[in-house]
């Protein structure tokens, strides 16, 4: 069951877990599980190692879930 917080309202989400960036594990994969789950999920930037891979990450984003990250 959904707890509807001002937080969950504002980012749109079904629970108030948002995850952290977790150097090391903040995968795309991790954080679309986060926010198919219901909660937010963030990966790390600086897992990314390079300017391109992130805008990679970003791009694979919208395949992995349709929920916001």
């Amino acid at each position: 069951m959904p707890l509807a917080t001002r937080i969950t309202k504002m980012l749109n989400i079904e629970h108030p877990v948002v995850m952290g960036g977790m150097t090391g594990t903040g995968t795309p994969e991790l954080a679309a599980a986060v926010s198919n789950a219901g909660g937010l999920g963030l990966f790390a930037v600086l897992n990314a190692g390079t300017p391109e891979k992130c805008r990679a990450w970003i791009r694979l984003m919208p395949t992995l879930t349709d929920k916001p990250w």
